[in-house]
């Protein structure tokens, strides 16, 4: 089975692949034809998570994913509690006060006893994990390296135009975002 995935905004890339999945025999083989970098990212991403090995073939400004279906469980939803910290701006409030506030929350959440497990990065606050001189970038990078998933949505950066850019943490998509937050985590936005 053979979808056409190029020019679809996120997530229906992994919508689109996921519906096709379900509807094609273990053993057939599905190709996903995208012309996106976030969009082969987020369907890679996708397939990584559902234990699928998948290659792809690039080919001028088209790249041609294929994958060999066998017997996976498309409909996990992570029921492990955790908490997610959810941010939607890089600063909490307006102005420079705004900006303060939030590097002392994350600069500081070290420090308490129940750090999040992973923080999800929407609209603005991608800017924190691709703007080293961003005042909240030092406080962000210390909670990566203490272990803590720092997810940026694909689109925002590609609004943004940061994609290259990311220094802190992974590329996500609406797709996985939106089982983080209505799986069992906890949810904390700033």
């Amino acid at each position: 089975m053979k979808i056409d995935c190029r020019n679809l905004v996120c997530p229906e890339p992994v919508v689109k692949t996921k519906n096709a999945l379900e509807n094609l025999n273990e053993g057939e083989i599905l190709e996903i034809l995208v012309n996106s970098p976030i969009s082969k990212n987020n369907v890679l991403k996708f397939l990584t998570s559902l234990h699928l090995n998948a290659s792809f073939e690039e080919c001028e400004n088209e790249i041609c994913i294929k994958v060999y279906k066998r017997n996976i469980n498309l409909n996990h939803i992570n029921n492990d509690e955790y908490s997610v910290l959810f941010l939607k701006a890089d600063k909490i409030g307006t102005g420079e006060l705004g900006e303060n506030l939030l590097v002392g929350f994350l600069a500081n959440l070290k420090n308490i006893n129940h750090i999040p497990n992973k923080i999800i990065c929407v609209n603005e606050s991608i800017l924190i994990n691709t703007n080293e001189n961003h005042k909240a970038h030092k406080a962000m990078k210390e909670l990566e390296n203490l272990g803590v998933e720092i997810i940026s949505c694909g689109a925002c950066l590609e609004f943004f135009n940061k994609t290259r850019e990311l220094k802190i943490g992974n590329i996500g998509n609406a797709y996985e975002i939106l089982n983080e937050l209505f799986g069992k985590a906890k949810i904390i936005t700033l």
